[in-house]
Formats: structure tokens, C-alpha cells, sequence
């Protein structure tokens, strides 16, 4: 199933579409996008300059004054001009730089709709880049993690990915497969004959190097969501154990409720942080222990949730409680141990030292750093230990031949993976072509997916559906 075909249908890309391309607010310009087999026509008819828009050349930019169906000026603008098929949606497209704030722009922005021109959709300007063959589904999702990278790592990888490292490396290993697929259909053609136009170890060394490649790619997604999405640290433990003011006091600002009152916590709280080039994403979770408060307990399987997913699990103690030189004597700690992913880093934070002096403490199996949330003693060190943890972490697979950084990615990559494994236990089993050739091109399917050669309407809406109106 073609999805060009399909998303032509839901996104009636035939309309002119519209869309202000810079943020909103105080600046000194703004850019109002228009794109579509009419935007030239549409704007020429509002723009009074030297030159007749409609009889320009690609690519060059025209000074002149837009007005309204009045005929009053509404800005002084610069029109760029870019002629299909060489503009960034394939189609012709118009670019009008006004000055910014909130006023103009939007004025602006209006007299263009007033043309019968449609506000676009989010991303509705890169899906048409899609559409029109600019660049495939991988090389748009780059697009959107490029405008939302907060670091240079972020930015070198989706870089990469728009210059289509990703595509060439999922083309490569479809075009190995696609090789085998035909080869073993057509010995169906020669079946009566006895004829193997691909000796079986031959097709499954094929099918062991395509594997070898997928595996390979697959282990650089744990470092590559990190450098995206940023390290997911999960503050945990008891109730008022210093949990919500060791996240404050990391953010260097009163984000979470603290008081004396257990169980204060009743949900989750999400706060980012860059600390040495490196997204930290700190989520202070409710205190774990036995209770039969139903809300309470509610916040506590959030808790469990989030401490499954997280990279590291900053385990937080109440030095005032605990027995100085033990580990905690209750269940808690080993609860956590066992529910936690086994790739994720466990560091023990003994809080409130302030209230003990010269407090002893004990590490099994975990690193473990000393802190007063309330004083700040211990921070910077607490700090230094998880940005030494947050580059290890961020570096693992930095030299692999591609970086897969999104989930869906890694779907479709897992899938491929199984789809070929299944290949390999009919090749050893003696089955016939057909059963082989059919495990073959399921996998060519999911990899397909990745670059959008086969993806359905609903994936390309939810993908699209992040960007942000305008892009």
C-alpha cells in the first residue's frame, strides 16, 4: 500500500496552505510561509513591488508592500520566491519576511488567508516535503528532533539524520534482502527442474549479515534516545525521606511541595536540566511503602512505572532515620532493585547530614554520595558524580555507523529482526521458497516503515502531529 496515495487524501494536499514559520512575540522580523500550486498567484495579487511575482525567477527576493483587499498597506515586506520543484515542500512557495511582534505578523498572516489560503496543519509543510519525494519519512522526523535538540550531541545526531545516513544504511540492507526475496521466487519458476538460483548457505549468510546489521543499529538506540530525549533520572524512596527538596534543590528553584506531612507527594513531577552538555530529566516520584490510602497508592504504581523506565534511580535515605552504617532494614530497597531495569544505574543519596553529623554509610552493589538537600552540602559532588554517569551513558554506541534515537525506529528495526529470525528457522527446517521468500519481504516491510516506503496514514499523522505549526 502506497502511503503518499493515501495521506494525499487526508491532508488534501492540493490546497494552498499558510502558517507564521517563527515563534510567536517581540522580534525584529517574522516569516509567514505559503506553499502550494497557487501561492505565487495568491500573494502577487497582495504584493505591490517593482517586479510581478508571478513572472520572477526561483529563489530570489523582491522588496515591496503587502496590502489588503482594501488596498491598505499593511507591512513593508521581502518576498522570497521559491519555484516547484525546488523549494522545501516541492511545491512553488512563498516566503514573506515582515517585521515581528504580535501584531504585524499576524495581520499579515491574515490578509494571506483572506486569499483563500488554508492555515496549515502542524508539520503540514515537511509532509508535503514527504509526499513530493524532497526526503523520505526518517529524514522528516530528523527535521523535528533538529528544531527540538537541546544539545550539540542532539544536533550532530539528527544532522546526520537529515543528511540521510539512517535512509542509505536501511536501503542497504533492503536492497540485500530484496536481492534474496526475487532470487527465491524466481526458483519457484524452476521448482519441476530442481533449480537453486541461491544456494541455502549462501541465503543464509545473506540472512545472517542483514541481521548482524539490524543488531548492530539496535545497539545504539539506548545511546541514541539518550542524546534526544536526555537521561531520565528517577528520584525514589521512602516518604519524607527528601525526595521533592533534593529536587529543588537541584533545580535551584521551589518546583515541588515540601512539608513534614508523609505521603505529600501524590504524583510525579517532571523537570530538565543541561549539566555539561547533557539533558538530565529529573522526575521526583511518590514514596514507596505500605499504606492503604487508595490515592497514595495510586502515586506509588506511578512510581514503579516510571523507576522501570529510568537510566538512573537516584535512591534517597533519611540519614536521620536509617541506622548510620546499614542499608535500610526494610523491604524497599530490594523492591526497587528487583523492579528496576538491570541497565540502569542505582546511586544511593543519604539526605539530611545536616541533622547528623559525621554520618557512616554502607554501598551494596550501588554508588552512594552523602547530601543536605536543605544546606546544599554535597550537591555539587552529587552533581558531578551523575555527569559522570550521564557521559558514559551518552558515549556507548557514539561510534556505531548510524544512531537509532527514536522508538519507532527501534519498533520496526525489532520486528525486521524477528521477521528474519523466522526466515532462518524455515531455512533450517527445509522448508519450501515461498515460506522463506514471505519471512524475507515481512522484514523488507518493517524496514520499509522506517523511511516511509510502507507506513499507514494513522503513523504518518501521529508523526506529523509533533511538529510545530509552520515547519
Amino acid at each position: 500500500m502506497n502511503t503518499r496515495s493515501l495521506s494525499h487524501v487526508a491532508t488534501n494536499d492540493e490546497d494552498t496552505i499558510a502558517a507564521l514559520a517563527t515563534p510567536p512575540g517581540t522580534s525584529g522580523i517574522a516569516v509567514i510561509r505559503v506553499s502550494g500550486s497557487k501561492a505565487i498567484d495568491f500573494v502577487a495579487d497582495f504584493f505591490r513591488g517593482s517586479q510581478d511575482l508571478r513572472t520572477v525567477p526561483s529563489h530570489t527576493i523582491h522588496h515591496g508592500v503587502l496590502v489588503n483587499s482594501d488596498g491598505a498597506m499593511v507591512d513593508d515586506v521581502l518576498a522570497s520566491v521559491f519555484r516547484s520543484p525546488h523549494s522545501y515542500t516541492g511545491e512553488d512557495a512563498v516566503e514573506l519576511n515582515c517585521h515581528g511582534g504580535n501584531v504585524v505578523p499576524r495581520a499579515v498572516l491574515e490578509t494571506v488567508l483572506a486569499c483563500g489560503i488554508r492555515h496549515a496543519e502542524p508539520g503540514e509543510f515537511t509532509r508535503r516535503a514527504f509526499l513530493n519525494g524532497k526526503m523520505d519519512l526518517s529524514q522528516s522526523e530528523a527535521v523535528a528532533d533538529l528544531i527540538h535538540a537541546q544539545t550539540h550531541h542532539a544536533h550532530e545526531v539528527s544532522i546526520h539524520q537529515l543528511g540521510g545516513s539512517l535512509s542509505t544504511f536501511i536501503g542497504d540492507i533492503r536492497k540485500r534482502l530484496m536481492h534474496c526475496a526475487s532470487m527465491l521466487e524466481l526458483s519457484l519458476d524452476f521448482a519441476e527442474e530442481g533449480v537453486q538460483l541461491l544456494k541455502r548457505e549462501e541465503l543464509k549468510k545473506a540472512i545472517f549479515d542483514a541481521m548482524a546489521l539490524i543488531k548492530e543499529a539496535l545497539g545504539s538506540y539506548r545511546t541514541g534516545r539518550i542524546i534526544r530525549d536526555g537521561i531520565k533520572v528517577v528520584i525514589a524512596g521512602k516518604p519524607n525521606a527528601g525526595k521533592s527538596s533534593l529536587l529543588n534543590a537541584l533545580l535551584g528553584m521551589q518546583r515541588a511541595i515540601v512539608t513534614d506531612i508523609p505521603g505529600t507527594t501524590r504524583d510525579y513531577l517532571e523537570e530538565s536540566i543541561l549539566m555539561q552538555g547533557i539533558v538530565f530529566r529529573f522526575i521526583d516520584t511518590a514514596g514507596l511503602r505500605m499504606t492503604g490510602d487508595m490515592i497514595e497508592k495510586e502515586g506509588m504504581r506511578l512510581s514503579i512505572e516510571q523507576i522501570q523506565t529510568a537510566d538512573i534511580i537516584l535512591y534517597v535515605i533519611d540519614s536521620e532515620v536509617e541506622v548510620p552504617g546499614k542499608l535500610p532494614a526494610e523491604k524497599t530497597l530490594p523492591m526497587l532493585k528487583q523492579t528496576m531495569n538491570p541497565e540502569a544505574k542505582l546511586l544511593q543519596v543519604w539526605n539530611k547530614i545536616d541533622l547528623v553529623p559525621n554520618v557512616l554509610f554502607v554501598a551494596e552493589e550501588t554508588d552512594a554520595v552523602v547530601i543536605s538537600a536543605r544546606t546544599g552540602e554535597g550537591l555539587n559532588s552529587l552533581k558531578l558524580v551523575l555527569g559522570k554517569i550521564g557521559d558514559q551513558l551518552s558515549s556507548l554506541e557514539r561510534d556505531a555507523e548510524v544512531m537509532v534515537t527514536n522508538e519507532r525506529h527501534a519498533d520496526c528495526l525489532r520486528r525486521s529482526l524477528a521477521a528474519l529470525n523466522e526466515a532462518c528457522i524455515s531455512l533450517d527446517a527445509g522448508r519450501t521458497e515461498e515460506y522463506i521468500s514471505y519471512d524475507i519481504r515481512k522484514a523488507m516491510e518493517a524496514l520499509g516503515e522506517i523511511i516511509g516506503e510502507v507506513t499507514s496514514d494513522d503513523i504518518l499523522n501521529t508523526i506529523f502531529s509533533r511538529f510545530c505549526i509552520g515547519k
